[in-house]
């Protein structure tokens, strides 16, 4: 199962994407397995704004994978959001700001 990653909420949603990625292909989980998608032009756009991270990843993942971008959302000291998107519609939106992130961190980390 492929999952979609959009990172929004920061300056440079670009540069946490590749950031993100990079992340991502340290954990021997999804190594190799996580690459770059353009995103489709929305109306009234002449080309993609933003990228999207496509993620393969093993029926059943999606969890894992919140609980290690949560691990990462910790790591970073701005404002941001991940979305995570499988093709069976199933939607997560991860957000943090300020304190909060270690917070909301926490918690994918105890699967809440």
């Amino acid at each position: 199962m492929d999952a979609e990653l959009t990172v929004t909420g920061s300056d440079d949603p670009r540069g946490e994407l590749v950031l993100l990625r990079k992340w991502l292909n340290r954990d021997e989980d999804y190594r190799g397995r996580v690459d770059f998608k353009p995103a489709e032009p929305q109306e009234g756009e002449l080309g993609a704004g933003t990228d999207i991270l496509l993620a393969a990843i093993a029926a059943g993942g999606l969890d894992a994978l919140g609980q290690t971008i949560g691990v990462w959302i910790r790591s970073r000291r701005s404002e941001i959001e991940v979305e995570v998107s499988a093709a069976d519609g199933s939607r997560v939106r991860i957000t943090a700001k300020g304190p909060i992130a270690k917070s909301v961190a926490k918690r994918l980390d105890l699967g809440e």
